[in-house]
């Protein structure tokens, strides 16, 4: 028992020699001739077990401190990092050959801020997209506006940047037979969908009289179903005298042949050969509906109101200022200056409702 009480003795003499030996900061030059590992590693491992919670408390305080001065409205995320790093490292005593880790103990503990999604996309790479673009629209002389109507336009560039850079391009032999060929299919199931909900829903013939660019008599015959539409077939009048007889036959042909039990309407112009013509169709065919257009009845209404006294006056006012300002180069430069760059004459859908549009842009600009 004498024995085991002076081994004890001596271990804690040679431990109490040992950490004064660390607090001096001579812990790198160890007894080479103590050859008792225990000792030592007794001795290190509670060493570090109280520098380990040194630096914890150290790192919760700094911590805290660059909290407060956050709140306080100071920027101070950056130096708040730099403190926390400065305290992790001078606190931590490791043994020669070690090294601490850049970020401290966690890489995790102050993550960077992630890169959104849009800064993922080089601002050059979009320029270079766009004035590519732009090269393909200007030689070819196609319309601005192209890019802002349709849905595929961007379903386009989409498809292109999936596929990978130094893909071909289809080439205009392979798009005037091959791709056309799988649109015509494709349209043919699309159009025979709708045609089977024609039983279902019913539809509506819309019968619309128009003249093209060359001033050529058109009458178009489109069919409408559960919000969608397709185009039936058109007649070209010219040199045909628009009569009861001949428009009742036309209508009566395309309700035979989309199935008189699938139409609950007939939707025609204002004109007088028109209704005459849906009065037959109700006449023979004793469940359908002949209704006028609603479109092309304000249209009547417009061109009526602008056909008075006082209204036609302002109207040729505003025509003639509108007239004065688009002879001029100079005069419609200096108008979009006050304008911010947007014009009076803006087309509408008839020119009769664009001059009462035009007439608004006066007052309001």
């Amino acid at each position: 028992m004498s024995n085991t009480s002076k081994e004890k003795a001596q271990l804690k003499k040679k431990k109490e020699r040992l950490l004064n030996s660390l607090n001096r900061d001579n812990f790198y030059e160890i007894d080479e001739g103590d050859s008792d590992d225990e000792i030592e590693e007794v001795a290190m491992a509670d060493f570090e077990r109280r520098q380990m919670k040194q630096a914890m408390k150290e790192s919760r305080r700094i911590f805290e401190e660059g909290g407060q001065e956050h709140q306080q409205g100071g920027s101070s995320s950056q130096p708040s990092n730099a403190r926390i790093k400065r305290g992790l490292t001078r606190s931590f005593s490791v043994r020669e050959g070690a090294s601490i880790p850049p970020k401290g103990i966690d890489p995790y503990m102050f993550p960077s801020k992630q890169k959104s999604i849009k800064s993922l996309f080089s601002t050059e790479g979009v320029k270079k997209v766009g004035k590519a673009i732009s090269k393909f629209f200007l030689f070819n002389a196609i319309p601005f506006n192209a890019a802002d109507s349709g849905p595929y336009y961007q379903s386009m560039i989409d498809t292109i940047a999936e596929a990978g850079p130094g893909i071909k391009g289809p080439t205009g032999y392979q798009i005037g037979n091959t791709y056309l060929e799988e649109e015509v299919q494709e349209l043919e199931v699309y159009i025979t969908t709708l045609k089977a909900k024609w039983p279902i829903y019913g539809c509506t013939i819309m019968c619309d009289g128009w003249s093209s660019r060359t001033r050529k008599p058109i009458i178009n015959f489109m069919i409408y179903c559960d919000r969608s539409m397709i185009y039936h077939s058109s007649v070209d009048t010219t040199n045909i005298p628009k009569t009861t007889d001949y428009i009742f036959s036309f209508m009566d042909k395309v309700v035979e042949e989309v199935g008189e039990e699938n139409v609950i309407q007939v939707v025609t112009d204002n004109e007088a050969s028109f209704k005459a013509a849906g009065m037959l169709l109700m006449e023979k065919r004793k469940h359908l509906f002949w209704s006028l257009c609603a479109a092309h009845c304000i249209e009547l209404m417009v061109e009526d109101i602008g056909s008075m006294k006082q209204i036609k006056e302002t109207l040729d006012q505003a025509k003639m200022i509108t007239g004065f300002i688009y002879n001029s180069l100079k005069v419609v430069n200096l108008m979009k200056v006050f304008t911010k760059d947007r014009d009076l004459l803006r087309p509408g859908i008839t020119c009769f409702a664009t001059e009462f549009i035009s007439l608004e842009s006066l007052i309001t600009l």
